[in-house]
This record gives C-alpha cells, sequence and structure tokens, in this order.
C-alpha cells in the first residue's frame, strides 16, 4: 500500500515537473479527505448555465465529477490516518453514449469516478483513456442516449477569437468567464492546435470545464493556469480531444 502510494507520488511530481517547464500550474481539483468531504450531493447542488445563453445543449452535456483513490495513509495537523482522497472537478460529454472528456490530474489512479449528470443522477463512470496530455475519457452507461456538446469548426481555432469559459472552483455556483485566445501551440509533427493560452483567470478546481465559442461549441477544456501570470490560463485544445476519442474508437475496432 505505502509503495503504490510512492510511485503514485513520484508520477505526479513527474507530471507537475513537465507542467512547470512549459510554465503551467494545473487547476487542481478541489481535493477533501475521508470524513471532511462534503455529501455526494454536492455534485448536484451547483446551478448551471442556462441553454438560452450559452448552446442549447450546455445545461445537459456539462458534468460533475468526484474521483476517490484507494485508502491511503494520510496526515493533517500532525494526525495520520488512513483515508481515500477525492477529488472534484468537471467534464463535458462529447458521445450521445456515455463517454465524457475531463482532465487526468481530476481522474488520476481513482478507484471509483462518480458523475452527476443532469437533473441530478449520480452514476459510477470507468476510464476508457488516460493521456499525456492531461486528457482523460471517461464512460457512464445508462440506459438511455445522452446530450453531447456540439463541437466547433477547429478551423476557427487561432489567435484573437472570443471564448467562454465554464468554471466551478470550491463549489461557488458557476463562473461564466469571458476572454480571447491569445496564443495557440501547434504539434511538433502537424499544423493542429493542441493548446490554448487566453487571457481568462482561473482558479484550482476549475479543472476539465469546457471553453466554448460565443455560440456555445466546444473548444476546448480548462486545464491550468500560466505560473509568471495568473491572469492567463491554458486550454487543452479541441483537435486535442477530437484526436483522442478517435484514437479510442480506431482501438475497439482493431
Amino acid at each position: 500500500m505505502a509503495n503504490l502510494g510512492l510511485k503514485r507520488a513520484v508520477l505526479y511530481i513527474i507530471a507537475l515537473g513537465m507542467f512547470w517547464a512549459l510554465g503551467i500550474m494545473p487547476c487542481l481539483a478541489q481535493t477533501f479527505s475521508t470524513g471532511v468531504a462534503p455529501d455526494p450531493e454536492v455534485l448536484v447542488s451547483q446551478p448551471r448555465p442556462s441553454d438560452s445563453n450559452y448552446g442549447i445543449n450546455m445545461e445537459e452535456t456539462l458534468v460533475n465529477i468526484k474521483a476517490v483513490d484507494a485508502p491511503a495513509l494520510h496526515t493533517a495537523n500532525g494526525k495520520t490516518a488512513i483515508g481515500s482522497e477525492e477529488r472534484y472537478g468537471q467534464g463535458i460529454i462529447i458521445d450521445y453514449d456515455g463517454i465524457i472528456a475531463t482532465n487526468r490530474h481530476v481522474i488520476g489512479n481513482a478507484r471509483h469516478i462518480y458523475v452527476a449528470l443532469y437533473a441530478g443522477r449520480i452514476v459510477e463512470a470507468y476510464v476508457l483513456r488516460n493521456s499525456q496530455a492531461d486528457l482523460c475519457l471517461i464512460k457512464v452507461n445508462v440506459p438511455f442516449p445522452l446530450r453531447a456538446i456540439s463541437l466547433a469548426d477547429p478551423s476557427q481555432i487561432q489567435t484573437g477569437i472570443k471564448v467562454i469559459a465554464i468554471a466551478n472552483a470550491g463549489f461557488n455556483p458557476q463562473r461564466v468567464l469571458g476572454g480571447q485566445v491569445i496564443k495557440v501551440f501547434k504539434g511538433m509533427s502537424s499544423n493542429n492546435v493542441e493548446m490554448l493560452e487566453m487571457n481568462i483567470p482561473l482558479k484550482a478546481g476549475d479543472s476539465g470545464g469546457p471553453i466554448l465559442n460565443e455560440e456555445g461549441s466546444l473548444l476546448g477544456l480548462i486545464m491550468g493556469k500560466k505560473i509568471s501570470d495568473p491572469s492567463k490560463s491554458y486550454a487543452i485544445s479541441l483537435n486535442r480531444i477530437e484526436q483522442e476519442y478517435l484514437d479510442y474508437r480506431n482501438s475497439i475496432l482493431d
């Protein structure tokens, strides 16, 4: 158990080192120790953006996520006890079959993943793909089709476009923040945009929230804020999300 916890800590430090090298601090999900965390209902207690203002399917496609790690030793206020660490973040449904995009640092190596769907239904999810790009695809199985967020045209993604971020740090009512893309980062072997830099200030706990265009279509996923300038932030681009989704689809067809 201790060795497993040490390995996870090492992997986490390595991941943070990669972010630090790029000048990025992940918008870490809110974390609570067992016995201190809010009841599961906190997943569904927050107001959601209105469909009429942010796209006709925004309200039904935005989800809240709770990830619970395996029990391990935790130290707080000088006392050590065994408990399960819990993290809270957001995600967005990208496939009507129940596939959700969120951050890898929200999910980590969680033993249980709970997703709060629209109208208060909480279901358990499982991991489909965990990407090195701080992107994770998870899935819920429900006996009814879900609504998927509309996707923007990736060719729209360029410096200067206006964007909207849906953020939810600290279980406060979700904040709708506006800004612009001030820089795009492209892959080494392609012209596809991998990451966006925006002039939107984000907080720890905003992880996994969607970045939208003015029509309410998905452009990216909240990832982190700039270390040297907290008024700027980063998002995983729609190109990267789509590629991960296509890789998953191709893998199940092989």
